[in-house]
């Protein structure tokens, strides 16, 4: 798979363009997870984080 991917970027004059738009797409994912996380109260991650803590229901 990896070397479909070098062999057709190897011939591809713009790839700065390719390089540029994947950056930015990587940047607005990232941004986005981090504005998730800290949109959560922290009441949300306080019980979130004892549900392994919790006995077992049947």
């Amino acid at each position: 798979m990896m070397s479909f991917f070098k062999q057709y970027f190897t011939g591809e004059k713009n790839i700065g363009i390719f390089q540029s738009i994947m950056l930015i797409l990587f940047l607005l994912a990232f941004f986005f997870v981090i504005f998730f996380v800290f949109s959560k109260s922290k009441k949300y991650y306080n019980k979130i984080s004892l549900i392994p803590l919790e006995k077992e229901r049947l």
